[in-house]
């Protein structure tokens, strides 16, 4: 009789503990009770979690034989301009006599030596200008054409080998002007031979470019020449009133500043890379010794020599903390942080904008 109403009594307890609670109640469910429950009336599904996609490479750099300088674009060189040079470009890598152009100035333009130096620099002192005629200019090879050809496909090579080992192409304006001057300064080396009676194999930006030799011209056009390929607006800076020297402007995040690749090369000291003479300010040129207000932006100044040169004056001092003896330690692309070491301690310098 004992053992039936104990029964009675935990049936009675087990039915109340799974009715609803009252209000202001609180309603107790055993674990076990809960898991039996859980697994009766749900039916658990799993989704297994999606697979990243790899990330993708950036693209290699290639060579552009295309490239404008927009500051170039600003002072002097119309549309037209630039249409006739890239047709030009075009003819004298596939060997051509002759290309389309819409008139004369604009056939001067593209077959400037000045500009074969700056813009594309295997056909100078190669190829020339022959003549323009209703809308067609001619052109003179002044080797083989074979040869010519030949040593045209290296150039480009070698332009992209040294990009591609320098930069990335989702690399940002900073990162390629940084990327480059340091590929300059550990691997050019500053010559000061004689140069009289050389060969354009064996002076100019071609040659500097080729032979990874030269002086502070060369170092400062073939600078130039390197950003330019990659998208990045630069121009030697030529002084010859004080001097005598050649560095390379450039342009950053809509700024200009200056970056001295022959005073910066490791050849004239130890291994370490200084960034004394990266991305400077008028100021600190004349700190060197440089005549700023005697200076010009030498491709500009050939076509227009009465440019407005204020324009191109740098007073921005954002990267000052870069050039007291600062070696530089390398650089975070994902913080956007470059590092340097002035001392003991190793810094860091935001540069993402």
């Amino acid at each position: 009789m004992r053992r039936a109403i104990s029964l009675l009594l935990a049936f009675v307890f087990m039915v109340s503990a799974c009715s609803v609670a009252e209000p202001g109640e609180t309603t107790t469910v055993s674990s076990s009770q809960t898991t039996e429950t859980t697994a009766e009336a749900t039916t658990t599904t799993t989704t297994a979690e999606p697979t990243p996609e790899p990330t993708k490479a950036p693209e290699p750099i290639k060579f552009n034989p295309h490239i404008r300088s927009e500051i170039l674009s600003k002072e002097y060189a119309k549309d037209e301009y630039w249409e006739a040079f890239y047709n030009c470009v075009d003819a004298i890598r596939e060997g051509r006599d002759t290309f389309e152009c819409k008139n004369k100035k604009a056939y001067e333009f593209a077959t400037d030596e000045i500009i074969f130096g700056a813009l594309y620099p295997a056909a100078c002192a190669m190829v020339v200008g022959n003549g323009f005629k209703d809308g067609v200019g001619k052109l003179k090879y002044k080797m083989d054409k074979d040869k010519f050809l030949e040593r045209e496909k290296n150039f480009e090579k070698e332009i992209e080998r040294m990009l591609n080992e320098s930069v990335r192409s989702d690399y940002t304006d900073f990162e390629k002007i940084m990327g480059i001057f340091e590929f300059v300064e550990n691997n050019f080396e500053y010559d000061y031979s004689d140069i009289d009676g050389n060969t354009i194999e064996e002076f100019g930006t071609y040659a500097c470019l080729m032979t990874k030799k030269g002086i502070c011209t060369e170092f400062a056009a073939s600078y130039a020449y390197l950003l330019l390929q990659v998208g990045v607006d630069a121009l030697e800076v030529s002084e010859f009133s004080k001097l005598y020297h050649a560095w390379t402007y450039v342009v950053c995040e809509g700024k200009g500043y200056y970056v001295d690749s022959t005073w910066g090369t490791t050849d004239f000291g130890d291994r370490n890379l200084l960034l004394t003479y990266f991305m400077q300010n008028d100021e600190e040129r004349i700190n060197d010794g440089c005549d700023v207000e005697e200076s010009y932006l030498a491709l500009v100044n050939w076509f227009k020599p009465d440019y407005d040169r204020t324009r191109y004056r740098v007073k921005d001092d954002r990267f000052k903390p870069l050039h007291e003896y600062a070696i530089y330690k390398g650089m975070d692309t994902e913080k956007k942080i470059l590092k340097y070491q002035p001392y003991d301690d190793v810094l860091e310098l935001y540069y993402g904008g």
